[in-house]
């Protein structure tokens, strides 16, 4: 209100206060200008426009403003038009100007003569900005649609691939293991013969690993059919060791074969765990396998297990089981690689088959809630270690002894 004072010339407020009031209260400026230049202007235009009364009076109107693309006000085309104003400091506004007549309707003027009228002032700055932020994130979302149909389309095809790869596996796999667990059954009848009771060991250790084989085919033949695409887990709370020693037991013919050794080497502390016994059989055999593959005659493999602490924003603890062999090591720039599928890593003729059972390795570990990693083994050779979530071992023992 201060600053109407300062106005020489037209003052809505000498004629009638309440409109000056009215005016000044107006979210949108005000000016009122006549021969084109401002008699009046509001107090929120003052503000808008960064300038004081004094700044603007006999200030040519259009001088205010500049064009962005569809003119300046203009007193002699009465016409909205949408415009910017560079205030002193530097700041760009989007306005957009709309004329208002103030004749009595007969031609009178009102105001004085030679004036033109008065023009409403809108701020549409925000309003600008957010239009081109949303065409901006419209154009992002285009893209990312574009995107996912490629990835989508991809997955199409990966999936059908994964498909035909899985029956494919399925029947070359199961094949030879019905005609393994056959013979194995023909000779623990003693139908071509007595077997004394390491041959009978044998056979039965020989006959258990066919069924789990034929167990996991059968798994891994329902988790590509389910809707998720995951692995299905029978998550439950049991011995680490007593898994452990079950696979060293099913290995014991390829470690006399190459004349090695397992030791076991668990904390009291890491002794159960939660997991799903027929995928940490399936980890464990793809690990031990690797460093068996990979062992001199006369070493020693040796696994392990330790309790960690929660990870960073987690309450759960976790038990760390490691896998350590005397082999040749694995290069640094292959140690996040060679957890991919179909990759093999170094040039060793011992580094057969497809180069899937670290990936499996990796997923089921995930699937568990932990992760994998390949080190240096100290002395020598390599370490892969993975983690579990810790179990209850009270809990675990009671189960199994309930069992």
């Amino acid at each position: 209100m201060g600053q109407a004072a300062q106005w020489e010339g037209f003052d809505p407020g000498e004629r009638d206060p309440g409109l000056r009031r009215f005016a000044d209260a107006m979210p949108d400026g005000v000016a009122v200008v006549g021969n084109g230049r401002i008699h009046w202007a509001s107090e929120r235009l003052l503000e808008l426009l960064g300038r004081t009364a004094s700044d603007l009076c006999q200030v040519g109107f259009a001088e205010l403003f500049s064009d962005d693309g569809s003119g300046v006000p203009d007193p002699d085309r009465i016409r909205a038009v949408e415009c910017r104003i560079e205030r002193p400091d530097g700041e760009i506004r989007n306005v957009i100007c709309r004329p208002v007549d103030l004749t009595d309707g007969r031609g009178a003027d009102r105001t004085s003569a030679g004036d033109s009228g008065a023009w409403v002032i809108e701020d549409v700055t925000h309003v600008r900005l957010l239009e081109r932020e949303l065409h901006r994130m419209n154009q992002e979302l285009g893209r990312t649609n574009q995107e996912l149909a490629v990835l989508r389309e991809r997955l199409r095809g990966e999936l059908a691939e994964r498909e035909e790869l899985l029956a494919v596996v399925s029947h070359e796999l199961r094949t030879p293991v019905t005609v393994i667990s056959g013979y194995n059954r023909l000779l623990l009848c003693d139908q071509v013969g007595s077997l004394n009771d390491e041959q009978r060991g044998f056979l039965e250790e020989s006959n258990k690993s066919c069924e789990r084989l034929n167990d996991f085919i059968g798994n891994l033949l329902t988790a590509s059919r389910d809707a998720k695409g995951g692995d299905v887990l029978q998550i439950c709370q049991g011995s680490l060791v007593g898994v452990i020693e079950g696979v060293r037991g099913a290995l014991r013919p390829l470690l006399e074969e190459g004349k090695l050794k397992i030791r076991i080497d668990a904390s009291p502390e890491a002794s159960h765990a939660r997991f799903d016994p027929l995928r940490l059989d399936q980890i464990l055999t793809n690990l031990l396998g690797n460093a068996i593959k990979f062992s001199k005659p006369g070493d020693t493999i040796e696994v392990s297990t330790a309790a960690l602490p929660p990870s960073q924003g987690s309450s759960q603890s976790l038990v760390e089981v490691a896998v350590a062999d005397e082999g040749p090591g694995v290069d640094p720039d292959d140690r996040i690689r060679i957890f991919e599928p179909y990759v093999r890593a170094g040039d060793d003729t011992r580094a057969n088959g497809l180069g899937l059972g670290l990936a499996i390795c990796k997923r089921l570990v995930e699937a568990h809630g932990g992760g994998i990693r390949v080190t240096d083994r100290p002395g020598g050779g390599s370490r892969f270690a993975f983690t579990l979530p810790l179990g209850d071992g009270k809990r675990a023992t009671q189960a199994e002894e309930g069992e």
